[in-house]
């Protein structure tokens, strides 16, 4: 238990997610016999982005993670990042987008000025992407500009 981050649990992961997230430690230590845990919050904790490393590896299950082995396919930087807070990482309807630089977005569920500090994440752009297809929109949104969009529909629109 960790006091505002909830308590944890460890997890075996399935085989199939070792080789993308062991990180060297098959090279390191020259043996692919090496056993791996995932940390997960618990379920009042939990957001999109945290992958069941228990189900085999699949795109389809887990779209967050499909560019750990299909190609990146947006013309912006694969290590383009978002900060956006909580609420879009549970799943609310991004309403809010912003590029601020080349590589950075802010992309807020509800009102961005609103979220509280402790709510705000930094999360890889690709993970939003992969969690609301219609958020491909903004990747060619251009640096200093904003769109807006009400929650009941996937219309755009640019802040004036």
């Amino acid at each position: 238990m960790i006091d505002e981050l909830g308590s944890f649990s460890l997890r075996q992961p399935d085989l199939s997610w070792s080789g993308a997230l062991m990180l060297g430690a098959f090279d390191f230590y020259q043996s692919r016999d090496i056993p791996g845990f995932q940390i997960v919050p618990d379920n009042a904790h939990w957001t999109l982005d945290i992958p069941d490393l228990t189900r085999p590896w699949s795109a389809k299950s887990e779209p967050v993670w499909q560019w750990l082995h299909e190609p990146w396919e947006y013309s912006i930087s694969p290590q383009s990042v978002a900060i956006t807070n909580l609420d879009a990482l549970r799943g609310e309807r991004i309403t809010e987008a912003s590029r601020w630089e080349d590589d950075e977005w802010e992309l807020f569920a509800g009102a961005g000025p609103d979220v509280p500090r402790s709510e705000i994440r930094v999360v890889p752009l690709a993970t939003l992407i992969a969690l609301d297809p219609s958020l491909e929109a903004v990747t060619s949104l251009k640096v200093g500009k904003s769109l807006w969009r009400d929650t009941s529909d996937f219309m755009w629109h640019p802040w004036e």
